[in-house]
């Protein structure tokens, strides 16, 4: 399953709900999680799709965690496969 952020300037951000899982655990609402936007500040609209294996998207990029040296979590793109 994936979550769409959507801001009203346009700006668009796909993540894995696996992934989210992980960052923020998984009692966690995705719909009350807080996402920004880096070109404006209004209030993002969220979305859960559901993604079948046999139509999948081809040049969907998602955002995925990863964990810096800091012990940080850093946010990257990367093309989504499934």
């Amino acid at each position: 399953m994936l979550v769409k952020a959507e801001c009203s300037c346009g700006n668009v951000r796909y993540c894995r709900s696996a992934d989210l899982i992980m960052v923020y655990g998984g009692g966690v609402d995705p719909l009350k999680l807080k996402f920004d936007c880096s070109r404006c500040k209004p209030q993002i609209k969220i979305t859960l799709l559901e993604v079948h294996p046999e139509h999948l998207p081809k040049r969907l990029m998602i955002h995925k965690p990863m964990k810096g040296p800091d012990g940080r979590i850093h946010w990257h793109t990367e093309r989504f496969r499934g």
